[in-house]
């Protein structure tokens, strides 16, 4: 009869909580398991979860059948316990010695088991390893079982929160249920002593090639301060845990970006820490997913400029080093002129056609310290750094209108619009964005007024010296 511990109803439900019962393959949970197999040198590793009448491999190593029945399951006795379960050789302990597992295949002799704690008293299986020699198990053997048993629970839990997070995180999502994670064991100076075989998916490094290496060496050159003080932070024992992102250096030389989760180890004899394991992801195709995401947050959908979001924080910005170190900038807002025309006659597909080639001719007049965006329909503002103002403002205008106003073949229709422009100034308009919008927006409406394909000053009532001649343009 095997033993039944107090909390076995709460124990089922974790079970059924975690989703434990998905038959599904996960190679994160394979990894480990071979992970085991080759760190203790042993022909059997098994993630085994414990039900009320059986159990079953979540993942295996070494072995064909997918489960036992519980009432000879060596695994039943390690998830009494906090700590690994230890049979060095079964046909000598009388729990066992008549066991079919020991007298028949797979011939066991010796199992080390390590529960998996998901919670206070809840153990839902172990991460095992079994050999058909009877052997011994040391402190520090046990410390490693423990630390890849954390790993499989931290594993488990990472699926739950995937599983809950899956319909909300669609664009985020990485291939990880397909992918299996890096595991590295490394000494405190982050010398790699161990990598797993999934180094050559995520890195294109055999794990031989790794061995003997630090990762500092294969660390993006724009990262990799940051990664060192991650990696010093817990070599030192400063955090127990942490978790960092950083692009590694694959061997054919690209880049790839990878999620590391580092967990200090200790000796178990001493309590010195001697070294990490770190559990390597590659999450290149979210880290794309979420700088696009976060491009298309700040950016116009049809021209690619930015928006009026990325405008008012770069304002705000320009704003406070004024206030800060003084200086002067310029606020240009513009709209297109006869541009309704287009749409009303051409359509509102060659509309968009007209503005994306509109905005293309502003973006290649435009220095990289300012910005040109889309508010929306015809309507771009720029914020003008720097320079002489108003001349440099009065300058780019005169520019500007030049290039708006030459002709757009549409599908052999030659089109032509024009470009007003309002211009605001700060600090002389102020340094506040919404009064200098709205001084910018009056010169604006003055220039159409005042002929249109033109500019003007918000202090102004007269067009400036050097403005662009206007067009005659129907209305």
């Amino acid at each position: 009869m095997y033993p039944v511990g107090e909390n076995e109803s709460a124990r089922l439900d974790a079970i059924c909580e975690l989703d434990l019962l998905a038959l599904h393959p996960d190679p994160r949970f394979d990894v480990i398991c071979r992970t085991a197999k080759a760190l203790f040198d042993v022909p059997i590793a098994l993630i085994s979860i414990v039900e009320s009448d059986r159990q079953w491999f979540k993942a295996k190593c070494g072995i064909s059948v997918d489960g036992t029945s519980r009432g000879v399951s060596f695994c039943t006795y390690a998830i009494m316990d906090d700590t690994p379960f230890i049979v060095e050789d079964a046909t000598r302990d009388l729990r066992f010695c008549d066991n079919p597992l020991v007298t028949g295949p797979p011939g066991i002799r010796f199992y080390a088991g390590a529960p998996l704690i998901i919670g206070p008293g809840l153990r839902v299986g172990t991460l095992c390893i079994i050999d058909s020699v009877p052997r011994s198990f040391d402190e520090e053997q046990r410390h490693h079982l423990q630390d890849l048993a954390l790993m499989v629970v931290a594993q488990l839990r990472q699926a739950k929160i995937e599983a809950d997070l899956r319909d909300s995180e669609a664009r985020f999502r990485i291939l990880a249920d397909n992918a299996s994670d890096m595991v590295i064991r490394s000494a405190l100076d982050t010398t790699r002593r161990y990598v797993s075989p999934a180094a050559l998916a995520i890195t294109g490094y055999t794990p031989e090639e790794l061995v003997g290496t630090r990762p500092l060496d294969f660390v993006h050159p724009d990262d990799s301060e940051a990664y060192g003080r991650v990696l010093d932070e817990v070599c030192k024992g400063t955090v127990r845990q942490a978790v960092s992102r950083q692009r590694y250096r694959r061997k054919d030389g690209s880049w790839t970006w990878v999620e590391a989760t580092f967990s200090l180890t200790h000796d178990p004899k001493t309590g010195v820490a001697d070294g990490y394991v770190a559990a390597v992801r590659d999450v290149n195709e979210r880290m794309v997913a979420e700088r696009r995401i976060a491009h298309m947050a700040r950016h116009d959908a049809l021209t690619d400029l930015a928006n009026r979001t990325l405008f008012q924080e770069r304002l705000s910005q320009e704003i406070a080093r004024a206030r800060r170190y003084g200086g002067q900038f310029a606020v240009l807002c513009m709209d297109l002129d006869r541009f309704k025309a287009v749409n009303d006659t051409l359509g509102h597909q060659a509309g968009d056609s007209v503005l994306k080639t509109i905005a293309e001719r502003m973006r290649h007049l435009i220095r990289t310290e300012d910005i040109l965006a889309r508010f929306g329909g015809d309507e771009f503002m720029i914020l003008l750094t720097g320079g002489n103002q108003p001349d440099s403002a009065g300058t780019l205008s005169q520019r500007l209108i030049k290039a708006v106003r030459e002709p757009i073949d549409i599908d052999g229709v030659m089109v032509t619009v024009g470009l007003s422009i309002g211009i605001s100034f700060g600090p002389q308009s102020g340094l506040d964005a919404d009064g200098l919008y709205r001084q910018a927006d009056l010169a604006l409406y003055r220039s159409k007024a005042e002929g249109r394909n033109t500019y003007r000053f918000h202090d102004s009532c007269e067009p400036a010296e050097d403005a662009a001649p206007v067009l005659a343009e129907s209305a």
